[in-house]
């Protein structure tokens, strides 16, 4: 991936770091490590509809931005309260 989003630092076992690249997915907001050498269909694709990288979820090829559902499930919180 030419220009990730993110930096992530993973610290494991023994103190071992591991520094990598991230994007967050649009569509469930989950943090997609990009290390070097991956194939495209891993990463996941770029949504035309939205115009932002999702995951390789099969759950994510419909663009349903997480944003969307944020707003959808506060509106129905909003409207259970009154």
């Amino acid at each position: 991936m030419r220009n990730a989003n993110g930096y992530g630092v993973i610290i494991g076992p023994g103190g071992v770091v591991e520094e990598i690249d991230t994007f967050t997915c649009c569509h469930c907001n989950g943090i997609v490590h990009v290390h070097a050498g991956m194939k495209p269909d891993e990463l996941g694709s770029w949504c035309t509809l939205c115009g932002q990288m999702h995951c390789a979820k099969l759950t994510c090829r419909t663009c349903f931005p997480f944003e969307k559902r944020m707003e959808r499930a506060e509106a129905v919180y909003r409207a259970k309260k009154s």
